[in-house]
C-alpha cells in the first residue's frame, strides 16, 4: 500500500513536470485562437488584427482569418465534416507581419559551447495538422512557409512546392500530398553535439529529414549562415525575445511566428490544431502521435518513469526486488 501511494505521488509530480514543458496546445475546432491548454501568459494572435501589421508595411483591408467546417470550405474533412478548422488566407504581398504570432514569458534551455547556460529557447517541438490546397502547388512562390523563429528573417520550415517535400535548407524530405491532411512536426535541439541531429522533421509520425552540424558543407553563403548563425545554441533558429524581431514588439515576451515569412513565401493554409513544447521530443514520442486527427494533439508521455506510472495505475504490481506484469480485466 505504501509503495502504491508513493508511486501515485511520483506520477503526479512527473505529470506536472511533463505538462510544464507544454507551452501551448490549440484546437482550432473551437473556432478561435484560444489555447485549450497553455502556460500562463501564452497568446496566439493573427497579426493583421494587431497594430504590428500596418507598422510592418501591411496593406489596407487585409482578409480575415476564417474558422468553418471542411464541408463549408470544400476540403477533405478531418474527423467530422462539420468540425471547424482554420483557414489562413493568401497574404502574399501584404507585408512582413501577416501570419500568426505566438507569444509567452521568456523561456530558456540548452547549454552554450563553453558550458554556460543558454539565454534563449534552444530545444523545442512544433506539431501542426495542415492541409495545403492543390492550387497552391501550381502557383508561385515555390515555397510555403510554416515556422519562423524571427519575424524579420527567413522561415525555418517550409513545404517546397516543386518537389512537394517538407523541411528547410539541406533537409527536405517526405511527400506532401495536395488536398490532404498531414501531421507536420519540427524538433529543434540546437545544443546537441555536433555529430547528431540538431534539426529534425517528421511527416505523419515518420522522420523525413535532419541536419547534423558536422555534415553541413560550407559551399555557399546560405550554408555558411546555416552552420554559423542558425544551427547553433542561441542562434537565429532559437526562440528569443520578440524585440529581437522588431523594436515594435515587446522585449519582455518571447515568441515565434507561423504561416509567416519575411519575403512573402505564403499561400492558403488550412490548419486543424497546433502544439508547441519547450522540449525536443524523441522520434518515438513523435511516432506515437501518429497522423493527423481532429481535436487537440495529444501531449506525449514523458520517456521516464513509465514503469512507475504503470505501477500506480495497477498495470504492474511492484514487489520487493522485482516487478511483474499484471493484466487488468476489461469491464464487461
Amino acid at each position: 500500500m505504501v509503495v502504491r501511494v508513493m508511486c501515485m505521488l511520483l506520477v503526479c509530480l512527473w505529470a506536472t513536470f511533463a505538462r510544464s514543458e507544454l507551452v501551448g496546445n490549440w484546437d482550432f475546432g473551437t473556432g478561435s485562437l484560444a489555447a485549450v491548454e497553455s502556460l500562463p501568459g501564452v497568446a496566439l494572435q493573427y497579426l493583421p488584427a494587431t497594430p504590428i501589421y500596418q507598422a510592418a508595411g501591411g496593406t489596407p483591408n487585409p482578409p480575415s482569418l476564417e474558422f468553418a467546417s471542411p464541408q463549408a470550405f470544400g476540403i477533405q474533412p478531418l474527423g467530422s465534416a462539420t468540425t471547424p478548422v482554420m483557414r489562413m488566407p493568401d497574404m502574399r504581398g501584404r507585408g512582413a507581419a501577416t501570419g500568426l504570432m505566438t507569444s509567452f514569458p521568456p523561456l530558456a534551455n540548452g547549454t552554450l559551447p563553453g558550458g554556460g547556460a543558454a539565454t534563449k529557447l534552444n530545444r523545442f517541438t512544433l506539431v501542426m495538422d495542415v492541409l495545403l490546397p492543390a492550387a497552391e502547388f501550381s502557383e508561385l512562390p515555390n515555397y510555403l512557409a510554416l515556422f519562423q523563429p524571427r519575424g524579420n528573417a527567413d522561415a525555418a520550415l517550409f513545404v517546397r512546392k516543386p518537389t512537394r517535400q517538407f523541411g528547410a535548407a539541406v533537409a527536405y524530405g517526405g511527400l506532401v500530398q495536395p488536398d490532404s491532411w498531414h501531421r507536420m512536426a519540427l524538433v529543434m535541439a540546437l545544443d546537441n553535439p555536433t555529430n547528431v541531429p540538431r534539426y529534425e522533421t517528421y511527416l505523419d509520425g515518420t522522420k523525413v529529414g535532419e541536419i547534423i552540424w558536422d555534415d553541413i558543407v560550407v559551399d555557399s553563403p546560405r550554408n555558411e549562415e546555416l552552420k554559423n548563425r542558425d544551427l547553433i545554441p542561441d542562434g537565429a533558429w532559437s526562440i528569443a525575445a520578440l524585440a529581437d524581431t522588431s523594436p515594435l514588439l515587446p522585449a519582455d515576451l518571447a515568441g515565434f511566428f507561423t504561416l509567416n515569412d519575411n519575403s512573402s513565401e505564403l499561400g492558403v493554409y488550412y490548419v486543424a490544431n497546433m502544439q508547441f513544447q519547450s522540449v525536443a521530443l524523441s522520434g518515438s514520442q513523435i511516432a506515437a502521435l501518429g497522423g493527423p486527427a481532429a481535436g487537440p494533439i495529444p501531449v506525449p508521455e514523458p520517456g521516464g518513469l513509465l514503469l512507475v506510472a504503470a505501477a500506480a495505475t495497477g498495470l504492474i504490481t511492484l514487489t520487493s526486488g522485482r516487478s511483474r506484469l499484471r493484466t487488468r480485466a476489461r469491464p464487461t
